[in-house]
């Protein structure tokens, strides 16, 4: 067995002092240096942005009305360039040529192939 040491009731009684503030720094740099840092892509995917809830439906209800009026806007319109120009065709009946050659003919060109 051992015998009592008196040393040891006096380490019971010895209280250890508080590190500093400073120390406390110092160590949670050190800590943040040792740990490897994620590429700045990983970083960016997995950023967060805190956006009110009003915000964000007026951001939805913009983009919304954004894509109703590009779309409308972007439907084609009759050509009105030139009366000789036909933009509709009736593709009823429609044999491609056996040598796959094709001309283009302007409407007075075809009045006149139908004529002969």
């Amino acid at each position: 067995m051992r015998e009592p040491d008196p040393l040891s009731a006096l380490l019971q009684e010895w209280k250890s002092p508080e590190p500093s503030p400073a120390f406390d720094r110092r160590i949670a740099a050190a800590y943040r240096n040792a740990l490897p840092r994620p590429p700045i892509w990983r970083r960016f995917w997995r950023a967060r942005v805190s956006v009110p809830m009003p915000v964000l439906a007026m951001g939805v209800l913009v983009a919304v009305v954004v894509l109703l009026v590009f779309r409308t806007a972007s439907t084609p319109k009759p050509s009105t360039v030139s009366p000789n120009v036909v933009s509709l065709l009736n593709a009823t009946g429609f044999v491609p040529l056996p040598n796959g050659q094709a001309r283009v003919l302007s409407v007075a060109e075809l009045k006149m192939e139908v004529k002969k």
